[in-house]
């Protein structure tokens, strides 16, 4: 029932999200609706989605340092720049420009301390393509080697997949700005949509321009710092900007269900376009 409401909160993140037309989503009264959200989800849905925006705009905060508070405070879903200042000050009692000015000092360290050579970085031209996804919360190590389990053997199940299955994997929230019990991870494998099976509320496109791929193995530390990295020195320093509003997402070359998610090679991938 919840899926293909939390699809549309998170496709539709700028625009009103009451609680009448979530309700209208899901096909029940406002009442009920209310109340199986708050069960399922551990939070009634104006306290869930306030909660998303504003460790959207924390991340934003930190990923975009030349975005200005304004864009962000509209591009996550506030009506004006006062409502946002007000939410967010409730939340982490300082202001926007304070908590980007903190975060940034203290993630410079940890960007410093990492280098791409020559050989781990290539841009590449990504067609798009299209994958199906589950989504795991990440309070437990293996809930994303599970997630990619089950959807693999949902998209098998369906024939929609070829023999040599290709992953992918999108961290919906940053585990700089997002409790990490919290953190929503999207677990993905590439499928070819039949006439039977068209595209849905699990399925979404990638790719489809220029990509930086970094080349990684380690576990969710390390793509935050390399992710940080490339978008507050590298590109500073190349002919290139990131596409504003891009998914950034990580592409596996081998995946097995039994192993770690950390012991895995993969890209990450970083869409671009010339400056």
């Amino acid at each position: 029932m919840l899926e293909s409401v939390l699809h549309y909160i998170h496709t539709n993140f700028d625009q009103e999200l009451s609680l009448d037309i979530l309700a209208e989503q899901a096909n029940y009264s406002s009442f009920h609706f209310h109340r199986l959200f708050k069960e399922q989800i551990g939070e009634a849905p104006k306290q869930y989605i306030l909660r998303l925006r504003l460790e959207k705009a924390c991340k934003d905060l930190i990923f975009y340092p030349h975005k200005s508070i304004y864009e962000i405070a509209l591009d996550c879903g506030f009506r004006s720049a006062s409502v946002f200042a007000r939410a967010f000050r409730r939340r982490y009692q300082i202001n926007a420009e304070q908590y980007r000015e903190v975060e940034l000092q203290k993630l410079t360290h940890n960007t410093t301390t990492v280098s791409l050579s020559g050989n781990q970085l290539e841009i590449v031209r990504m067609e798009r393509f299209v994958i199906a996804y589950e989504i795991a919360l990440l309070d437990k190590e293996e809930n994303s080697m599970q997630a990619f389990r089950n959807i693999y053997q949902w998209a098998e199940a369906r024939d929609l997949t070829d023999r040599y299955p290709h992953f992918y994997g999108v961290f919906l929230d940053s585990p700089v700005t997002t409790k990490m019990e919290q953190c929503r991870y999207l677990a993905g494998i590439r499928v070819y949509p039949s006439e039977n099976i068209r595209f849905t509320e699990k399925m979404m496109a990638l790719g489809g321009a220029k990509h930086a791929q970094i080349q990684i193995t380690g576990g969710m530390s390390e793509v935050v710092n390399y992710a940080l990295h490339f978008k507050k020195q590298w590109i500073a320093q190349s002919g290139y900007e990131i596409i504003p509003e891009s998914i950034g997402f990580e592409a596996f070359s081998q995946l097995d269900f039994n192993l770690p998610y950390a012991s895995h090679n993969r890209k990450i991938c970083i869409a671009v376009q010339p400056k």
